[in-house]
């Protein structure tokens, strides 16, 4: 790999920690102070920050020709001449960054010297020893680090160790490093630490399924609630519900008050469909701002809309001293999911905490458009533009387009999207936005280059192989060819509603009507929305199955009276009441 494109970054970035003037004053600061020294003591350390001052701007002027190497070297001599720890830390930083390990380890050696508590100086000696293969060294280095803070009979002991062996390059050797820490000191561990420390060590390798062993070993072993918890994220991890809710029951048993370990009992019911007793459980704890909003989400997810929209007024009524962090935005949250969109503009509003000040402005402006506000909408989204302190500029383009798009005026956000996508014209979620909205517009032509576009850049992306399959089997006559397309869409992901319904769509279109039921029937059950059984309508009423394209027709437009797309075809087959 180029060193050029490696070093470029960092090289700039110590340039500017360590810029000639600034360094300049730095070392004079040094040279001067010698605090308790003699005469002589502090004419050698002057000298000494003075010839690290040369070897500093001897390397910026070799990083400024490229000569990256040579400028590493005489950054490292800066260290060795300086007694100041900061530029041992820096240097330190670079070498890690350019992944010159034996360099990172004499920097961080220099910088160790100079301050040996400086726990991100043996941090990275460990890493580089490790990632250069040095096992016995990387022991020696682990230990004489850990052995200062705590012993090998202490969990914090083990589990440091294995967070920072993960963080190194060389899994083989890590592994080796942890095997003979616990050679040496395993003895000393307390029960079931050792299992717990590897099991940690071993997910973030991505060994999930060793990980996993080891987890239920250490919690079999010494039962602490840590251990079972754990256990139970891991297994939940890997599909084993029934195991993950077995664990968390049993560290329940000794932390019944433990709230977040209830939440996550609750969800790990709900994905066992065991919806009852995940509400039920809900229900039973105290009443706060994250308890509330989790059995609103739920009821809202099992389609209980006024038990949910009830939350929503406790949640809402909440005492104070019931508040957790960022209780407003969670009503906000619920408000939106309830339908309660005035509401949820008004709390969005009252959203003061930094953290999510800017994504609250984002909800306003998606309601605003939801409430056909659209003038409003679209200055509260160029006030976001404008300030940009997140990098949301993307996002406020993308939910404007949609604005336009679902407030019947595609054509206005096709010729918005041409600004960003000029400086983004890779962006795959600009382009997927074009082209609804092209679509939309009866553009087909814009909407297939972009779709296709999108597919050359990403083969499997099932979302823009759907989208023009469908576009092309609703708007032009070439059916077998939206056939294929929405085909591999299907392949790659199955379940999708979106892609079902399209397929049921394009079946009818080539008039195998009775195939494309069972395709739309499977869509409309993962994904109840007017579109699909309108679809679905027109195809029965068109096989001749009038009475079930009645019933479906009447409670569609009970559920859905105001939906334009559903109340056209039914119109146009003549079942509007």
């Amino acid at each position: 790999m180029d060193k050029r494109v490696i070093f470029l970054p960092a090289a700039r970035q110590i340039k500017r920690a360590l810029a000639v003037g600034g360094l300049c004053l730095m070392l004079g600061a040094c040279a001067t102070t010698g605090q308790g020294e003699g005469e002589e003591g502090r004419a050698e350390t002057g000298q000494g920050q003075s010839e690290a001052m040369l070897h500093i701007a001897t390397a910026e002027r070799l990083v400024d020709v490229g000569e990256y190497e040579s400028a590493l070297e005489e950054y490292l001599a800066a260290a060795n001449k300086s007694s100041d720890p900061e530029i041992a830390r820096m240097v330190t930083r670079l070498a890690g960054q350019l992944e010159n390990w034996p360099a990172a380890i004499t920097a961080a050696e220099r910088w160790i010297e100079l301050d040996e508590d400086a726990d991100s100086a043996h941090h990275v000696r460990i890493i580089a020893r490790v990632n250069l293969a040095q096992t016995e060294q990387a022991v020696d280095a682990i230990t004489s680090w850990l052995d200062r803070e705590a012993s090998a009979d202490s969990p914090r002991w083990w589990r440091r160790a294995a967070m920072l062996l993960a963080a190194t390059r060389d899994d083989e050797t890590a592994r080796a490093v942890f095997e003979q820490l616990v050679e040496q000191r395993g003895e000393a561990a307390p029960a079931g630490e050792v299992a717990h420390a590897e099991s940690i060590l071993l997910w973030r390798q991505g060994d999930r399924a060793r990980s996993l062993e080891r987890a239920l070993q250490a919690a079999n072993t010494s039962g602490q609630v840590d251990h079972l918890i754990w256990a139970a994220q891991l297994a939940a991890d890997s599909d084993d519900l029934e195991r993950a809710l077995s664990l968390y029951r049993q560290a329940r048993e000794d932390s019944a008050d433990d709230v977040s370990l209830a939440l996550s009992e609750a969800e790990v019911l709900r994905q066992l469909d065991r919806d009852e007793e995940s509400i039920e459980l809900l229900r039973s704890l105290p009443a706060d701002s994250e308890t509330l909003y989790t059995l609103g989400i739920y009821l809202v997810q099992l389609d209980r809309e006024a038990e949910a929209e009830a939350v929503w007024q406790r949640m809402r009524e909440l005492p104070e001293p019931n508040r957790r962090d960022g209780h407003v935005f969670l009503v906000a949250q619920l408000a939106e999911l309830v339908g309660r969109d005035e509401a949820a503009l008004e709390f969005y509003e009252l959203v003061d905490d930094p953290a999510r000040l800017q994504e609250a402005k984002l909800r306003r402006a998606v309601i605003l458009g939801r409430l056909g506000r659209i003038s409003d909408g679209r200055s509260l989204l160029a006030e976001l533009r404008e300030d940009d302190e997140e990098g949301l500029a993307l996002d406020t383009w993308l939910i404007e387009a949609e604005m336009l798009r679902s407030n019947g005026r595609p054509a206005e956000a096709v010729s918005l999207l041409a600004k960003p996508l000029a400086d983004n014209p890779g962006s795959t979620d600009l382009l997927y936005a074009r082209a609804l909205s092209a679509a939309s517009a009866g553009n087909v032509d814009l909407a297939e280059q972009d779709l296709r576009r999108i597919i050359q850049m990403e083969g499997g992306n099932a979302m823009a192989l759907n989208a023009l399959g469908y576009t092309l089997t609703d708007q032009t006559d070439r059916h077998q060819e939206a056939y294929r397309l929405i085909q591999r869409a299907l392949e790659l992901d199955p379940d999708d509603p979106a892609t079902l319904d399209s397929m049921g769509w394009v079946l009818y279109r080539l008039g195998r009507g009775e195939e494309a039921v069972d395709y739309l029937r499977r869509a409309l059950e993962g994904d109840e929305n007017p579109e699909i059984m309108a679809h679905l309508i027109e195809v029965l009423d068109h096989i001749g199955r009038n009475e079930e394209a009645g019933e479906l027709a009447a409670r569609a437009i009970s559920d859905y009276p105001e939906d334009e797309y559903l109340r056209e075809t039914l119109e146009r087959l003549g079942r509007l009441p």
